[in-house]
């Protein structure tokens, strides 16, 4: 546990891990890929896989998503078996299931459709995506809506991290086979954190790539970042219009069930998207050279903001 004194104010920040902790995975025994290249070229280059994260409502019709490539230009790996296995965290007493196998496609994609006869209820779900031919995998997290939930959005960079630079640094140093580790503001981490002792989802919408999944789990996770839903730019739209790819997944999810208390973010693009939800201006954080603009709220640093969150919010008892 960790306590941070706000002038008279103690906060108690709860260390949330990123990932919750299923049980230990069961072993699964190595197979064999199914074409000679794909052994060949798999075994001198790095997995980079992703699962899709998703949240949907227990009416919908819900498909998982995972696309799995290898090395610093993301050879696709085509036409090689990927075993599905879940975990419901909202069962008392929860084990890995086995759901089914599935081939990649041409895009070293696989999808799986849940039938009607197997609907996912109310609550947090995780999927994990094994490589058979290596053991490597993806995870992806499904949360289900059954009425209203209370959901804090965070842009990742320039929000999280100290630039919109930091993002192309981590590109450009990804290609050079270099792992660059973007900056983070400090106590940014623990703002996010705040909202979820508070009992807020948190919802991680970011005009990243969906190619830069893994990487920005990990980060979240090394920076003390709290478990969230991250949702990157799946679309093909451009950055520069990262508004319409924000604001597009901001309607779906309301639709869904989610109720958007707080935004935060640092750019024109975020102010547009957030304002497009028709949500009160003193509900936006904006950090950087933007914060104000619109009536939005602007953050000077995460210290001072933490500060005044737990101000308000004591005082809002008093």
């Amino acid at each position: 546990m960790e306590f941070l004194a706000c002038d008279n104010i103690e906060f108690k920040s709860r260390e949330y891990f990123y990932n919750l902790i299923p049980k230990q995975f069961p072993h699964i025994k190595k197979t064999y890929f199914r074409h000679w290249y794909n052994t060949l070229f798999t075994s001198s280059h790095s997995p980079y896989h992703n699962g899709y994260d998703i949240i949907a409502n227990e009416k919908d019709s819900i498909i998982i998503h995972g696309k799995f490539h290898y090395g610093d230009f993301r050879k696709d790996l085509e036409d090689e078996w990927i075993s599905i296995f879940m975990y419901n965290f909202n069962l008392p007493n929860p084990n890995w299931v086995y759901i089914t196998r599935i081939l990649t496609d041409n895009d070293g994609q696989i999808f799986h459709h849940f039938t009607k006869d197997k609907t996912l209820k109310n609550g947090l779900y995780l999927f994990k995506f094994i490589v058979e031919g290596d053991r490597t995998s993806a995870d992806m997290y499904i949360r289900i809506l059954s009425e209203k939930e209370d959901y804090v959005i965070f842009d990742i960079d320039g929000t999280l991290t100290i630039s919109d630079n930091e993002l192309i640094k981590e590109s450009f140093y990804e290609f050079l086979d270099v792992h660059y580790k973007p900056k983070a503001y400090k106590d940014a981490y623990k703002v996010v954190n705040y909202y979820k002792d508070k009992g807020y989802n948190i919802l991680y919408l970011t005009a990243r790539p969906s190619w830069l999944i893994s990487n920005t789990l990990n980060w979240l996770k090394e920076n003390g970042f709290p478990f969230g839903i991250l949702h990157t730019n799946e679309t093909g739209i451009p950055s520069t219009y990262a508004d319409i790819y924000k604001s597009m997944y901001l309607k779906t999810i309301i639709s869904k069930g989610a109720n958007i208390n707080y935004l935060y973010g640092n750019a024109l693009t975020d102010i547009s998207a957030y304002k497009s939800i028709n949500i009160s201006h003193d509900k936006i954080f904006i950090v950087g050279e933007h914060g104000g603009k619109s009536g939005t709220n602007p953050i000077y640093n995460y210290t001072d903001h933490l500060c005044n969150l737990i101000s308000l919010s004591q005082n809002s008892f008093l």
